[in-house]
């Protein structure tokens, strides 16, 4: 994963705006194919989930065979679509100019935006509202630290013994006064190997987790959707079990999906590439394996939060491939009901997909596959 999002380094531009022509039609034939047919292409060699994998939802509105919405679509109380898929982005900069100027190349809005804070920052700040007031839905990521300040010593353990309680409550106030459905995560991935030690164990998590929660429901706050955000790494899985903080504390599971291939290290290769539904599949099949032992409900709505590819400066066709798989790929598993495009540069990996044409063209066409561009309305939850 990526991280808290403020103060990461802007890295160099890891790739320049050379493709194979031939390829990348290649890659926008197969998402032609998915919106079409319903089918997905993504490299993988994964079978579809089983049954334990469907989802809950709203049913308001169905699904065709070809991926295309019935009706009207719209958002329950939990921020569920009645069909289809959330397809939402992380910007940078988060403001509303920012996001508008990805819809601009994309062509189409974005259903929600997905913004991080610390502990101490006032949320919603005038963009969020803003984005709110156009009909969107938030994803709010409130990070156990202060951004100003990395000395500070911000823990879970004190998150959990009531320390920060004035800036949660304010935080959850200000939530609560958007009125509509809107994603709250406490500490995302924090089963990152750099947080779990740092900022305290794994009990101390699950211990804070269930204090914000708490806090915000004595507070009276009702449009608060609690989303378990890991970071979806092999590596990480044996801590995400011991982070889990039970069914009545979380409404989505999420995990945040990248194809690095080495771009971490600058040292992007196409022989480490992974496929959107490979990268997927590792923690969603840790969530049927293992979740019922840790007491997980797996039928719960999921999310991938952030989902990104490297780009390739040798084969820019293979990271449009990446993103042109996506929506048929989300189709096998009905389960996952929001997607988030990760649009942003870390240290010497670059996201972005609106910096070169032939990406864009990509991205674009996938966000207009039936079954992602569904525009859902969003209603105020009713109070109680």
């Amino acid at each position: 994963g990526s991280g808290e999002r403020p103060g990461r380094r802007r890295g160099r531009h890891a790739v320049t705006a050379r493709a194979a022509t031939a390829g990348l039609t290649v890659g926008l034939s197969l998402l032609r194919v998915a919106a079409c047919t319903g089918q997905g292409s993504s490299g993988g060699t994964s079978s579809p989930p089983t049954s334990a994998g469907s989802s809950p939802g709203a049913a308001s509105s169905a699904t065709s065979a070809a991926g295309t919405c019935t009706g009207p679509v719209t958002v329950d109380a939990k921020g569920v679509p009645s069909c289809g898929v959330l397809w939402g982005v992380a910007t940078r900069p988060p403001t509303k100019a920012g996001v508008q100027a990805v819809e601009d190349t994309l062509g189409r809005s974005f259903d929600f935006v997905y913004r991080y804070h610390d502990i101490d920052s006032t949320i919603p700040d005038a963009a969020e509202r803003a984005l709110v007031a156009q009909g969107k839905m938030l994803h709010i990521a409130i990070a156990a630290r202060d951004f100003a300040d990395s000395s500070k010593d911000i823990t879970w353990a004190k998150v959990a013994a009531g320390d920060y309680d004035t800036q949660l409550r304010a935080q959850a106030l200000g939530i609560a006064s958007l009125k509509v459905p809107i994603f709250v995560t406490f500490q995302q991935e924090a089963n990152q190997k750099r947080k779990v030690g740092t900022l305290g164990t794994t009990e101390d998590f699950v211990a804070a987790w269930r204090h914000v929660h708490d806090l915000y429901a004595k507070a009276g706050v009702h449009n608060a959707v609690w989303v378990w955000v890991m970071t979806g790494k092999a590596s990480n899985l044996d801590s995400a079990a011991k982070m889990w903080p039970g069914n009545a504390y979380v409404d989505w599971i999420s995990w945040n999906v990248y194809n690095q291939s080495g771009c971490m290290s600058d040292q992007t290769s196409t022989t480490k590439y992974v496929s959107f539904e490979d990268a997927m599949r590792t923690f969603y099949t840790f969530i049927q394996d293992r979740g019922p032992s840790i007491g997980m409900d797996v039928n719960k709505p999921k999310m991938l939060s952030e989902v990104g590819s490297a780009h390739y400066s040798d084969d820019l066709a293979l990271t449009a491939k990446w993103y042109a798989s996506i929506p048929g790929v989300l189709q096998k598993y009905p389960s996952i009901k929001a997607v988030g495009i990760w649009n942003s540069v870390d240290g010497t990996c670059d996201f972005r997909v609106d910096q070169l044409p032939d990406l864009s063209a990509a991205v674009k066409q996938a966000g207009q596959a039936p079954y992602v561009d569904t525009h859902p309305e969003v209603s105020p939850v009713p109070a109680g």
